[in-house]
């Protein structure tokens, strides 16, 4: 066997027979090579790294193929400490694939949260994501659905940036956005929206190849680049309805593969866009991509978390929920005029109980609605969706912004007639400043404690109306002590609210408003009287501006 440090590898690493050295959650690349000759080296053999760790865990590592005789092993130690591997596969009859090693995983020192605290997976108690060390993740994601069939690693179409996609990582990373959402779009065009890859290749036995060219100069680099960046990769492998085009078997290789290739990476495997869809047999396509989600989750060694990117139905759909590859809810309220309420949410979660759940899609800035309105989504209509999905119980929100979530090269040359915006425009708009703003807050607020609260703790009032509207309640979440207190007023909130339970004999209290952070303090604080503060303005019927208002014990 010979085995060599593949080029590109996350560390820079020396092999001294056999021996190699990575940090804790970082993926290093060791190729094992073959000159026997497979008629197709995907298909015909699988060969693994058994990679024997000091905590007592043992990773079985499928290898992916990358041409030239070799297969890579990406692993990513998960444990401190001497890591013994041996070579494996399904020909034992080739001696190539033999053999044995070590790597000594030692800490990780860089600033990266994704390293420093591990890869993720759901809190104990089912509202949450966190690190392996139990650190609660906040997702803020930026969507990009064309990242691998239109955006540019070496290139720009604006002079400011050598690099288009590096432009929109860098730029994200600095707001302090944690997930990138994309797709592979993989297989032959089926629908309108955007456009495809073949990352795999058809063979006329029915068995499949894939694209090595596409996949090392295309999809390796920016798979890389997300990864030293820090940023949770959510991504899925094409849109629902590729699956009548290109087939259930053609999913299941390419699911395999990339859980090869980038299962060693910080990623979230999310199935499919718009599933089940809106037309056609949703019931078998549901079913198809079902049997892809258990392929991947049989090579998904690493426990990457697993979810489906829903459609916009009202209700949204109800799928997979109790599959035990399941592990947390994405919900997609749309672009436009539906009831966008804390009901929605709340009915979301009772269909998802015991799981997580994230907004993963809705009101993109400055795309226009695509309902009745047809107006510019402005990024007041997308804080309020980032807030009321926070105050309902969920755990974080996915953004989007014309002229990168289908991708402009200029204004009027891409997109699918959303808008017309440049990406390098897009860029740079305000929302995703605010959504900095956004996440500050609530990591300062300590997040993930807080839950909704019930009405009898919470109660919006109002002097003319007996039942206040959805649209007209504030939506609060709390503690478990009720030592902290946040709400939220929308533009249309009525700002008479009463609170009862409190527990503290002083709080803190301030207004925010979450376009620009400012704080208007409360002077003197808030004491409650038996536990119990009510709030009553000179003004009932709002303002044309959303805030928050936070209680906070001192």
């Amino acid at each position: 066997m010979r085995e060599r440090i593949a080029a590109g590898a996350a560390c820079g690493l020396v092999r001294i027979m056999g021996q190699y050295e990575s940090e804790q959650w970082r993926a290093i690349d060791i190729t094992v090579h073959s000159d026997k000759e497979y008629k197709n080296p995907f298909a015909d053999v699988d060969v693994f790294g058994v990679f024997a760790g000091p905590d007592g865990r043992t990773i079985r590592q499928l290898a992916f193929w990358d041409g030239d005789g070799n297969w890579v092993l990406r692993f990513a130690p998960t444990a401190v400490g001497a890591w013994k591997y041996s070579i494996e596969s399904t020909d034992p009859e080739n001696g190539d694939f033999s053999g044995e090693g070590t790597v000594e995983c030692v800490p990780y020192a860089g600033e990266l949260a994704m390293y420093r605290h591990g890869f993720l997976k759901v809190s104990e108690d089912k509202t949450y994501l966190e690190h392996a060390d139990r650190t609660p993740f906040f997702w803020l994601g930026d969507t990009h659905w064309t990242f691998v069939t239109e955006e540019r690693f070496d290139a720009s179409s604006c002079p400011k940036y050598e690099s288009e996609f590096k432009a929109c990582v860098d730029k994200r990373v600095a707001q302090k956005f944690t997930v990138y959402q994309s797709n592979f779009r993989d297989g032959k065009v089926s629908g309108y929206f955007g456009k495809n890859l073949d990352m795999m290749h058809e063979n006329e036995d029915g068995t499949f190849t894939p694209n090595l060219a596409l996949f090392q100069t295309n999809v390796d680099p920016k798979m890389k680049y997300l990864a030293d960046s820090g940023l949770y990769h959510a991504v899925g492998y094409a849109w629902g309805y590729d699956m009548e085009t290109n087939g259930v078997d053609r999913y299941k290789a390419f699911a395999k593969y990339t859980a090869a290739r980038y299962g060693a990476y910080p990623v979230c495997w999310t199935l499919a866009g718009e599933l089940p869809g809106y037309s056609g047999d949703l019931e078998k396509n549901v079913k198809l991509w079902g049997e892809v989600a258990e392929e991947c989750d049989r090579w998904n060694v690493y426990g990457n978390l697993q979810s489906v990117h829903l459609a916009c139905d009202r209700p949204f759909p109800k799928i997979y929920e109790n599959e035990p590859w399941f592990d947390f809810a994405m919900s997609q309220a749309g672009h436009g005029d539906f009831d966008l309420s804390q009901t929605m949410y709340e009915e979301f979660r009772e269909m998802y109980a015991g799981h997580p759940i994230v907004e993963s899609e809705g009101l993109y800035e400055m795309a226009n609605s695509g309902e009745l309105s047809s107006r510019p989504i402005t990024p007041a209509m997308m804080r309020r969706l980032a807030y009321l999905i926070m105050q309902s119980g969920g755990c974080g929100y996915t953004y989007g912004v014309l002229g990168v979530w289908e991708w402009q090269k200029e204004a009027g040359v891409g997109g699918i007639g959303w808008g017309d915006m440049a990406w390098y425009d897009g860029l740079l708009l305000p929302g995703a400043d605010q959504l900095t703003i956004f996440r500050d807050f609530y990591e300062e607020m300590d997040w993930s404690t807080l839950k909704p609260l019930s009405e009898d703790k919470a109660e919006t009032k109002s002097f003319f109306m007996s039942n206040v509207s959805n649209r007209a309640k504030i939506f609060f979440t709390g503690n478990a002590d009720m030592t902290t207190v946040v709400g939220y007023m929308t533009e249309t909130s009525m700002r008479e609210f009463v609170l009862r339970g409190l527990t503290a004999e002083k709080y803190e209290a301030f207004f925010m408003d979450p376009e620009t952070g400012e704080r208007t303090f409360v002077e003197g604080g808030v004491s409650p009287e038996g536990g119990e503060f009510h709030y009553k303005p000179e003004q009932f019927f709002g303002t044309k501006k959303d805030q928050l208002v936070v209680l906070r014990a001192k």
